[in-house]
C-alpha cells in the first residue's frame, strides 16, 4: 500500500519497522490489569523516507488522545520534568544567554512553545516572556516561578489571539516540541506570524544525522513523528517563505540541531551552516541509500543485545533497569525485554512510580527502593543521561553492581571502566567500529621484497580517493590526537616501527581504546574511520616513515581536522616495562 509523505504528499517509502509498539509514555496501573475492560493500544511502528522533501517521518500515527489523556478533570499531564536534569537546566541556561546577547534588547518578548516547567523561560530576567504549555501538571510549576502560561495546543488560531493581546514576539523557542507536531504546516504559519519581521525562531531537535550514526533508534516513538535533517527542514521552511540562516550541532539528548530560522532575506546565512548541509550531501541524507543500512545496524544491535542479556541471566545475575524514559519503551518492546528479565525500573519521577512501564509492564519504584536493593545489573535506558546518571551511582558501582548500555553497541560498564577508559586489544572483534586491519604479506628473494598496501578489491576500501601522503616523525616527537569528521584515513608504516592509538568517544561518556605496534616487525595497513581520535609515535629511539591515503583531498579553506592535547587521554604512550 502506497503512502503519502505528510509535508509534500510525496512517495514515502518504508525503510524499517519495529513491529507492534505501545504509546511510549501511556503507564499502565495494577488497576487496568485487573480490568476485564482494559485494552492497551499497540500500533505499527514504521518509519518511512519521502523521495520528494526528503523528511523522515513515522508512517502510521497515534492519535492525540491516545497519549495525552485528560484526568477526571479535563486536565492534561505530561510525564517528564525538564528540571530533573541539572545538564538540561546549564544547557537551556545558555540557549537563553545566547538568544539575548546575540539577538535581544530589554524591550524584546520571547515566546517559548512547549514551555514544560520553565526551565528556559526563567532565565530572562529583563524581557517579557509567554510559555505556551498544553500540560497542566508542568504548566503549573512554570507559572509558580511567575512565568505567565497558555495551557493550549499551539495553532495558528492561538497565534492570532496572542498576537492580538501581546503583539509579535523577537524571539520564538522550541526545544524537542517541532518534531512532534501532526500539522506541522500549521505550526511554521503560526510562528510566522507571530514572529516580528527580523524575527527569529531557534528550534532544537533530535539531528536525524546523529540517529543514524549512533544508531540511536529508541529516539524514534509515537510522539516522535518527524525526524529532521537541514534538507527536510529547508524544503519544509521553504514553501512559507521562510529560509534557515544559521544551525548549531549539540550534544543534548546525544545529538541534536539547533536551527535559526527568520523570514526570507531577514537574516545572511552563515558558514556554519553551509559545512552542515554539505555535509549532509557527502553523507547522501538526501537518498535512502543511509537509511536502510541504518536498518540493518538496528536489527543486529537488537540481536547484540539479546545475546548479551541471555549471557547474564544465564549466570543467575539480577537486572533491574534505570530511567523509565520514553526511549526504554521502545527497547523493551522491540528487544523482548519482559517483566521476567528485568525486575523493575527505578525512577526519580514521583507521577511514574508505583506504575507499570508500557507493553511488557515491568514495575516502577523509587530511588530508594534501588539503592537499598543488591541487584547485579543495572539496565541504563535514559542512555543519553549515562555519564550523569553514572557519576551520580557511584555507591551502585562500589558494592560491585555494573551498568547496561545498549548503544552505541550493547556494553557493560563496572566501577573500573567507569572510573578509567576501556582499554581493548586488537583482535578485529574488539576494534573500534569503522576501524579495519589488514595485515601485510611480504614477498622476499634475492632481490629484495616488496608487500602489496591497499588494493580497491580490499572489502573495507571505501572507493573513495583524495590522495596520498609521506610523512616522517622523528625520533621522541608524538604526533598528536586528531580527528577527521569528512574523510577515512589508511596508515602503513614503511620505516621504523610506531605506537598507533585510536580512540573513539561515545555519548555515554565512555571510551573505547586500541592500540597497535606496527612498522617493519608488524607491517599492517590501519584503516581509521571518520570521527575517530587517532595519533602516533615512533619507538626504539629512531625516526619512523608514513604512508597514508586520505578518502578526500587536503582543503586549506576547510581543513577538516580537530585536535587534542597528546595526553587528552592520560599518559597512553608510555612503553610499560617489566
Amino acid at each position: 500500500m502506497e503512502k503519502n509523505c505528510r509535508v509534500c504528499n510525496g512517495n514515502l517509502i518504508q525503510f524499517i519497522s519495529f513491529g507492534k509498539m505501545p504509546v511510549a509514555n501511556a503507564y499502565v496501573s495494577k488497576k487496568n490489569l485487573n480490568d476485564n475492560n482494559f485494552k492497551e493500544y499497540f500500533y505499527d511502528m514504521e518509519v518511512g523516507f519521502c523521495e520528494n522533501c526528503k523528511m523522515v517521518q513515522l508512517i502510521n500515527l497515534v492519535p492525540y488522545d491516545k497519549y495525552i489523556v485528560p484526568d477526571e478533570t479535563g486536565k492534561t499531564h505530561y510525564a517528564f520534568f525538564s528540571s530533573t536534569s541539572s545538564v538540561m537546566e546549564n544547557h537551556f541556561k545558555e540557549i537563553a544567554n545566547e538568544i539575548e546577547q546575540r539577538f535581544l534588547n530589554n524591550n524584546s518578548r520571547i515566546l517559548e512553545i512547549g514551555c514544560n516547567d520553565g526551565i528556559f523561560l526563567q532565565n530572562f530576567k529583563n524581557n517579557k516572556v509567554l510559555g505556551i504549555e498544553p500540560s497542566y501538571n508542568v504548566a503549573e510549576i512554570a507559572g509558580s516561578k511567575g512565568i505567565s502560561v497558555v495551557t493550549e495546543f499551539f495553532s495558528e488560531e492561538l497565534a492570532r489571539k496572542i498576537s492580538e493581546k501581546m503583539g509579535k514576539f523577537k524571539a520564538i523557542f522550541s526545544a524537542n516540541v517541532a518534531l512532534n507536531i501532526i500539522e506541522i504546516h500549521e505550526l511554521v504559519e503560526g510562528i510566522k506570524y507571530l514572529l516580528e519581521d527580523n524575527g527569529v525562531f531557534i528550534t532544537e531537535d533530535p539531528y536525524l544525522v546523529d540517529i543514524l550514526e549512533k544508531n540511536s533508534y529508541d529516539q524514534i516513538y509515537d510522539e516522535h513523528i518527524w525526524y529532521f535533517s537541514l534538507v527536510s527542514l529547508s524544503n519544509l521552511f521553504s514553501m512559507h517563505n521562510m529560509e534557515i540562516f544559521d544551525a548549531e550541532r549539540t550534544d543534548v539528548h546525544s545529538g541534536s540541531m539547533k536551527v535559526y530560522v527568520c523570514k526570507k532575506g531577514a537574516y545572511e546565512k552563515t558558514e556554519r551552516l553551509r559545512k552542515y548541509i554539505e555535509e549532509e550531501k557527502q553523507k547522501k541524507i538526501d537518498s535512502l541509500k543511509p537509511y536502510l543500512e541504518f536498518a540493518n545496524r538496528v536489527e543486529n544491535n537488537k540481536k547484540q543485545l539479546q545475546e548479551l542479556i541471555k549471557k547474564i541471566k544465564s549466570e543467575g545475575k539480577r537486572i533491574v533497569g534505570y530511567a523509565a524514559a520514553s526511549k526504554g519503551t521502545i527497547i523493551q518492546n522491540y528487544c523482548g525485554l519482559t517483566n521476567n528479565i528485568i525486575e523493575y525500573i527505578s525512577d526519580s519521577t514521583p507521577f511514574k512510580q508505583g506504575l507499570l512501564t508500557p507493553g511488557k509492564h515491568i514495575p516502577i519504584v523509587s530511588p530508594n527502593y534501588f539503592h537499598n536493593d543488591n541487584s547485579d545489573y543495572a539496565f541504563i535506558f535514559a542512555w543519553n543521561h549515562a555519564k550523569e546518571i553514572m557519576k551520580k551511582e557511584t555507591e551502585f558501582l562500589k558494592k560491585g553492581g555494573k551498568f547496561i548500555l545498549h548503544l552505541p553497541e550493547p556494553s557493560i560498564i563496572g566501577i573500573e571502566e567507569n572510573k578509567t577508559d576501556t582499554h581493548i586489544d586488537t583482535k578485529d572483534s574488539n576494534l573500534i567500529e569503522g576501524m579495519e586491519t589488514k595485515k601485510l604479506k611480504i614477498f622476499a628473494n634475492d632481490q629484495g621484497y616488496l608487500f602489496e598496501t591497499l588494493r580497491n578489491d580490499d572489502e573495507f576500501y571505501g572507493k573513495e580517493f583524495g590522495q596520498i601522503l609521506v610523512s616522517e616523525i622523528y625520533p621522541g616527537v608524538i604526533k598528536g590526537f586528531h580527528l577527521h569528521e569528512k574523510h577515512d584515513e589508511y596508515t602503513i608504516c614503511v620505516k621504523g616501527n610506531i605506537k598507533y592509538i585510536a580512540v573513539k568517544e561515545y555519548p555515554n561518556g565512555t571510551r573505547k581504546i586500541n592500540t597497535f605496534i606496527i612498522g617493519e616487525r608488524n607491517p599492517m595497513l590501519i584503516k581509521v574511520p571518520r570521527g575517530v581520535w587517532h595519533g602516533y609515535r615512533p619507538l626504539e629511539n629512531k625516526s619512523a616513515m608514513l604512508v597514508y591515503m586520505m578518502s578526500r583531498p587536503y582543503n586549506q579553506k576547510d581543513p577538516d581536522t580537530q585536535e587534542k592535547d597528546v595526553f587528552a587521554f592520560g599518559d597512553l604512550w608510555s612503553v610499560k616495562h617489566g
